[in-house]
């Protein structure tokens, strides 16, 4: 399967009588883009806004970010399953925005929490997204609409913004262009270079919002996925996306999946790229260890891989579930990697170890998402909400987002941690 992905570095956003790219700059027709948003009837209304760095601007009640891209030579092949007919993403050629993000926020969100993100100040200097130039979509639902059918609209709200910003540049010189092309079957099984695979864990449903999945895996619920192969480019061109609230992990995230694409990188030079299996995290016991069983056999025996890169998401139970999985691969002789991150904010790393096992060894960290954090910023503008909005925070105390200091976590901050291997933090004991 062979994926281009042809970018475009966009300097500048603005307001134009018509959505265009021109000499790196985008301009956007707000008009159209809300008529093209209320053609879903579960949308009442939506604010859109262009932000920029150093604005003292907060965006709150986010539930995606995500990166503007397109199919070139594919016919309704974006976000299949959510815009997109239902088909195999990962093939042909894809038209991509850097330096641009839309921002998705959901205003009559009823869950605990909701990331935000500040456009200035220590907020902006940590998240990827507070250096870019965004387009901000807030959408309102319709009277009669149901809270887990307009959460689905939002999120396909943000896939269309996305697809409409980046048909704009057709015609534009592209800036790189990015080859992903990896025949699976026929990979070189006498180089003596290792066989590395991926374990993707890409949910877990101890999360879910009145006990419903998230769609994130070609618009469908995963929570009991079983182990599946799937090839790496279907990550990078839409077939996952992010969940219904950011925890470490948003589209723009999968989208730019690091562990991937450096995989990729490496891929005939010092390891063979063997594939990717994705799971999910589970509640019961038998099911995980079912699950590991089956996920363990298939990095082995089916793609046939020396070695393994785990992940997990945000959370208790997937820690257990990614150990598990890397027990049973090294019984089988596959060499582990697992990435974490520690779950507490004060005290050691041993304080947030959840497993132990001789054989898992290579244990990294990306990070302590739930690092407690102060973030002062007066606000002259409050998207996605207003300043009488709640934001989360772990006392048993209530702040706003007018406040002129919020207590956070870090993984609350869209665009500061990052599950996957694309992340600026990283966590230190001392």
């Amino acid at each position: 399967m062979k994926l281009e992905i042809e970018s475009v570095d966009i300097k500048d956003v603005q307001t134009g009588s018509k959505t265009y790219v021109k000499d790196k700059v985008l301009y956007i027709n707000p008009k159209e883009l809300e008529e093209l948003i209320l053609k879903d009837s579960r949308i009442k209304s939506v604010d859109i806004n262009l932000v920029y760095p150093g604005e003292q601007v907060r965006i709150v009640n986010l539930l995606d970010v995500v990166q503007p891209r397109c199919k070139i030579d594919q016919f309704e092949a974006d976000f299949p399953g959510f815009v997109g007919r239902l088909q195999i993403a990962g093939s042909g050629r894809t038209r991509s925005l850097r330096g641009v993000a839309v921002l998705v926020s959901n205003p009559c969100t009823q869950r605990k929490y909701s990331a935000f993100l500040d456009m200035t100040g220590l907020g902006a200097e940590l998240s990827n997204y507070g250096k870019m130039k965004n387009i901000s979509i807030a959408p309102y639902i319709s009277d009669g609409t149901e809270e887990r059918a307009f959460e689905d609209a939002v999120k396909i709200a943000g896939f269309k913004t996305a697809v409409y910003l980046a048909v704009a540049a057709e015609g534009h010189p592209v800036d790189e262009v990015e080859v992903y092309d990896l025949d699976i079957p026929n990979l070189e099984r006498k180089s003596d270079l290792p066989r590395v695979a991926y374990y993707y864990q890409m949910y877990s449903p101890q999360h879910d919002h009145h006990g419903i999945s998230d769609p994130c895996f070609y618009g469908t619920d995963v929570r009991n996925l079983m182990p599946t192969i799937i090839h790496p480019n279907e990550v990078l061109d839409g077939g996952v996306v992010g969940h219904h609230t950011i925890r470490s992990l948003d589209t723009y995230t999968i989208q730019n999946h690091g562990v991937i694409k450096e995989l990729y990188r490496r891929h005939g030079k010092d390891l063979i790229f063997a594939g990717v299996v994705v799971g999910v995290a589970n509640i019961d016991p038998v099911v995980r260890k079912r699950k590991a069983l089956m996920a363990a056999n298939l990095i082995k025996n089916v793609l046939g891989a020396d070695g393994v890169i785990i992940t997990k998401i945000h959370g208790g139970l997937p820690h257990v579930d990614v150990a598990m999985v890397g027990e049973q691969c090294e019984k089988l002789g596959v060499r582990t990697a697992v990435f974490i991150q520690p779950l507490v904010s004060v005290g050691t790393l041993a304080d947030t170890l959840l497993f132990n096992n001789e054989a898992l060894d290579l244990i990294i960290t990306v990070g302590a998402t739930q690092e407690r954090i102060k973030l002062p910023l007066k606000a002259d503008r409050i998207l996605g909400g207003t300043v009488e909005t709640k934001l989360f925070c772990p006392d048993p105390i209530n702040q706003y987002a007018g406040d002129p200091i919020i207590d956070t976590e870090e993984f609350l901050i869209a665009g500061v941690h990052n599950h996957v291997g694309g992340a600026n933090i990283v966590v230190k004991e001392y």
